[in-house]
């Protein structure tokens, strides 16, 4: 009780758009007691040199994913800091 794709999202650190992606959802609402699939994300500590583009090839991913996931407005990323990749 209480729970909202919001919050469920915030938690697991993804986006409302994923969780309905993920469950099929077409709209907003999920009930008491409802089991939802969320992504299983991975961490990355970032290292000297690390470019985006680079630990997504890596990680099969995109950068526009990755920096979406980690609320990233640019590609500047910073070494020893850690990155959920999706």
């Amino acid at each position: 009780s209480g729970d909202s794709l919001y919050s469920i999202a915030k938690k697991y650190n993804t986006t409302i758009n994923t969780l309905k992606e993920l469950n099929n959802l077409t709209g907003n609402t999920i009930y008491i007691n409802q089991v939802l699939k969320v992504p299983s994300n991975k961490e990355y500590t970032i290292k000297s040199g690390d470019t985006l583009s680079e630990i997504a090839k890596k990680f099969n991913t995109s950068v526009s994913e990755i920096k979406k996931i980690n609320n990233l407005t640019s590609d500047l990323i910073i070494a020893g800091k850690t990155l959920i990749i999706p």
